[in-house]
């Protein structure tokens, strides 16, 4: 499936309205496994300007999903990881000033 396709996309003029809105402090978006959330959403979010030259961070329960979701946003920006897509998870930080998109796990999450 092309990243086009995923159902995610049926929501993204909706989630930008949401996510541009100062009276939305605080964004849930609930959807199935594979949808495009963590891949998607937050290149919805880096796409629309609205983040300025703010860092998004990607919460993944596991290094493996850290580091592979990383990897395969990077590609479809056609970017190297750790340029504009990165990651860090316990021991290992691949990011550099560049990054803007970081997957990170609950750990590293917590000390920043």
């Amino acid at each position: 499936m092309h990243a086009a396709d995923l159902p995610i996309h049926e929501i993204r003029d909706a989630f930008l309205r949401a996510f541009r809105d100062p009276a939305t402090p605080n964004l849930v978006v609930k959807a199935p496994t594979g949808s495009g959330k963590s891949t998607q959403l937050p290149q919805f979010a880096l796409e629309s300007g609205v983040l300025g030259e703010k860092r998004i961070m990607v919460l993944q329960p596991r290094r493996i999903a850290a580091r592979m979701l990383a990897a395969r946003v990077a590609k479809e920006r056609g970017q190297r990881l750790g340029g504009e897509v990165g990651y860090q998870v316990r021991f290992e930080n691949v990011s550099s000033r560049d990054t803007r998109l970081m997957y990170v796990t609950e750990g590293v999450m917590l000390r920043h």
